[in-house]
């Protein structure tokens, strides 16, 4: 293997492998057809790609949260954003960003929230709203600026240190891959080409989903930035090429035409949430003790549903009165 320049993060030489066709092969045997995302460089020059295939988890977000084609996505392409975004963070560790979209629009609020693990989860204020379209290059796409509207996008880090750190912009385009572009611009001063897509069928499944975030690294040749830019133009959606068959590391390539193209990591994606019964319990528990005796004496049970998710807790009235017990001992 040639000696790398500088910018390519020499200690991770040995975990580099390039993208030989036995490589491809292992890769879509073993993946088949689930989610996951390969980061990759390229020998001759610095420049890094995070590419992601998230079909099957945007398909789960709308069958759980039963959003309309047009939510399906917005969430769709929140979710990858989020995922793209963990880049910036330890691969494999517990540390987590989450995505914030506060627009205007009649979506409403959308939240997004992955961990360098690759799991994700997220929910959209209004989950039933018509479908908005609009055309671009003779083609009838999703118009999700109108969806999303005028508003600010927010990305809160948690590196497991204390306190996250937050950092809003405004929604530059409400496209959520171009305020995500502008986000890693202005707030991280890394710039990136971002690209997010969700193709959503005639009977509401999401038939395909995915991005890439692609930037140079320091060191990086104006001439490989310029062939980077170039092969990022003439690209067509990245929905369409997941559509067509293509998988994350042949995503790459293309992102790397004119350059060998090597892995430096794989991750397996997933739609997953932290919730549990003994999180809505903790809900339950920082309740009103009045608030309590009301759902015990009026309701006889409690049902506390996840936002993340959408999945839902039944509380007896027995266990509602056990909270309500040992809350007013905590008081004491």
């Amino acid at each position: 293997m040639e000696k790398k320049k500088t910018g390519i993060l020499p200690q991770r030489e040995q975990l580099v492998k390039e993208l030989t066709p036995q490589v491809k092969e292992d890769l879509k045997n073993y993946f088949q057809d689930r989610d996951y995302g390969v980061i990759a460089i390229t020998r001759e020059d610095a420049l890094r790609a995070f590419v992601v295939k998230a079909t099957n988890l945007c398909e789960i977000a709308r069958l759980r949260h039963r959003l309309s084609p047009m939510a399906t996505a917005v969430l769709g392409r929140a979710l990858i954003g989020a995922i793209l975004l963990t880049s910036l963070l330890k691969h494999g560790t517990d540390q987590r960003v989450l995505l914030r979209i506060e627009g205007d629009g009649p979506v409403g609020l959308v939240v997004a929230e992955a961990n360098a693990k690759g799991e994700v989860r997220g929910f959209v204020q209004n989950p039933d709203i018509p479908t908005f379209v609009k055309e671009e290059n003779g083609r009838r796409k999703f118009d999700i600026a109108k969806a999303v509207g005028k508003g600010t996008l927010t990305v809160v880090k948690d590196l497991g240190f204390g306190t996250p750190y937050e950092s809003s912009v405004p929604l530059v385009s409400g496209e959520i891959a171009q305020d995500i572009a502008y986000y890693l611009l202005k707030s991280e001063q890394i710039p990136s080409a971002v690209a997010i897509g969700v193709l959503v069928g005639q009977s509401g499944k999401v038939e395909a989903a995915g991005g890439f975030l692609a930037q140079p690294l320091p060191g990086a040749t104006e001439e490989a930035i310029a062939k980077l830019e170039e092969n990022v133009k003439s690209l067509p959606p990245v929905s369409t090429l997941i559509k067509e068959g293509k998988r994350p590391e042949e995503i790459a390539e293309l992102l790397f035409k004119g350059f060998t193209t090597e892995l430096l990591a794989l991750k397996e994606l997933s739609f997953r949430c932290r919730c549990s019964k003994e999180v809505a319990r903790g809900g339950l528990l920082a309740m009103p003790e009045e608030e309590l005796r009301r759902l015990i004496e009026e309701e006889g049970q409690a049902s506390v549903k996840c936002n993340f998710c959408g999945e839902e807790y039944l509380f007896t009235k027995e266990e509602l009165q056990e909270i309500l017990e040992e809350k007013k001992k905590g008081n004491n």
